[in-house]
């Protein structure tokens, strides 16, 4: 097979001066990446990357030291890719019930986008390395422990905002759901039928539709349109509070004081997410 791209030294030079190094290490990790994700840490080899990448082995040594140097890079690099796709989408949405939904469903999307080849640094590298000591091992519980952390806070932020009933347990709310999350990848992965995302989400709603309180009405679980026009509709209403505040000064602006030095400025309002969210639940 013809080798991706030449063979170089960590000293090459580019055209402008600048050097190779940062660009090579980045094929390299996004390239062990793929491996890793396909066929574990295992498969993550030395000889393979440097075959596959038709570089040295002493060309890729010079990038990672170590198998294990490389693990654990590969790994670290797992962690941003999932945090900037699953974590990250979450935290613009509105606190409560909007942002638990949207961590579960960019959880989903990120898997029918097949944003990692294959499941294993969530399925196979946890349970392989949970009771396992070890740089690596550390690593990889680390990634998995974000993700834990990031639903439960969700689950109690959600209940801070009275969305969710106050009764229910975080932690066995935050179990339910990551149940549901996995058994979908495991039903899609042995039928092979991505329809099976959109039976995931409808699981989802009817397990947030069972805790809900009366804040949220029934009608807004019924359906994927429905629960869709109820976000949207919730976003509607906020654009139009500075409206009504200003109506009741008769439609001009508050009568002005003069700024205290300890004001700070308020944070600017954060833009909808519905868009997005729209486009991660049609995927």
């Amino acid at each position: 097979m013809a080798p991706l791209w030449p063979r170089k030294s960590r000293g090459t030079k580019k055209a402008d001066g600048t050097s190779k190094g940062p660009e090579t290490r980045r094929r390299i990790l996004a390239h062990s990446l793929r491996v890793a994700a396909s066929h574990g840490l295992a498969g993550l080899t030395i000889g393979r990357l440097a075959r596959d990448l038709g570089m040295s082995k002493s060309g890729l040594f010079a990038h990672f030291r170590s198998k294990r140097v490389l693990e654990i890079a590969t790994i670290n690099e797992a962690r941003k890719v999932f945090t900037s796709q699953v974590l990250a989408p979450a935290t613009v949405g509105n606190e409560g019930i909007e942002r638990l939904w949207i961590l579960c469903d960019s959880w989903l999307a990120h898997i029918e986008r097949r944003v990692f080849p294959g499941g294993y640094f969530f399925t196979g590298a946890f349970f392989e390395c949970a009771e396992r000591s070890g740089s690596a091992e550390t690593e990889i519980n680390a990634m998995a422990r974000d993700w834990w952390n990031s639903l439960k806070s969700a689950v109690l932020k959600a209940q801070d905002r009275k969305e969710i009933d106050l009764t229910a347990d975080a932690r066995r709310v935050s179990f339910d759901l990551n149940g549901i999350l996995m058994a979908a990848y495991w039903a899609f992965l042995v039928e092979k039928d991505p329809g099976i995302f959109g039976e995931g989400r409808i699981a989802l709603r009817a397990k947030l539709a069972s805790l809900a309180t009366n804040r949220i009405p029934a009608s807004a679980f019924k359906s994927e349109d429905a629960w869709k026009g109820y976000l949207n509709g919730k976003h509607v209403q906020e654009k139009e509070k500075p409206l009504s505040a200003l109506r009741r000064f008769g439609g001009k602006k508050a009568p002005s004081v003069a700024p205290s030095p300890l004001q700070t400025k308020l944070p600017e309002k954060k833009k909808s997410v519905f868009d997005g969210l729209r486009r991660l639940t049609q995927k």
